[in-house]
């Protein structure tokens, strides 16, 4: 009976540790519920979790962001608007995404790091279809740029085309 008791505790350690590793990044219940709260949704288009990334691709019914997430027209009320809600978004007129990655970074590097580093970690998760629309976004003029502080996830919508992406890398 007592050499099967050491056994116990190390195995016990490794299914837990297995449990946490097959674990997904976040899940599209969980997605849509942060989302809902700041864009109107429409149907998923996509949606992929593991461990170390998510993209959840959305139809968007408006264009319009709702109040609970504040939309910003510069990086300096961008980093205000965080600070203060832990959530926001840019729109710069006539800008794309990849430009307004660039203001935030420029203004305030570490957030603005966070936010490519959650891009460049999602892009695992990504199928062809997420990566050209992401793509897309960061040259479109009229993307707005999310971040969510709390969860570390980059949001892209683009208002015109009726979607928004979400993707978040290892956090």
């Amino acid at each position: 009976m007592i050499a099967p008791r050491r056994h116990i505790r190390p195995l016990g350690a490794a299914l837990c540790l297995a449990a946490l590793v097959a674990c997904a990044r976040d899940s599209e219940a969980a997605q849509r519920g942060r989302l809902a709260g700041w864009v109107s949704l429409g149907q998923t288009l996509s949606f992929k979790a593991r461990r170390d990334c998510a993209v959840g691709l959305y139809a968007v019914v408006t264009g319009a962001v709702k109040s609970a997430l504040p939309l910003t027209d510069s990086a300096p009320a961008m980093r205000r608007a965080l600070e203060a809600r832990g959530v926001a978004a840019l729109a710069m007129p006539g800008q794309g995404g990849d430009a307004a990655l660039l203001a935030i970074a420029n203004h305030d590097r570490a957030t603005g790091m966070a936010m490519r580093r959650a891009a460049l970690e999602a892009r695992a998760c990504m199928n062809e279809e997420t990566e050209a629309r992401f793509r897309a976004a960061l040259d479109s003029p009229g993307t707005v740029v999310g971040w969510d502080a709390g969860t570390r996830s980059l949001i892209l919508m683009a208002p015109a085309a009726g979607w928004l992406m979400l993707v978040a890398g290892e956090g």
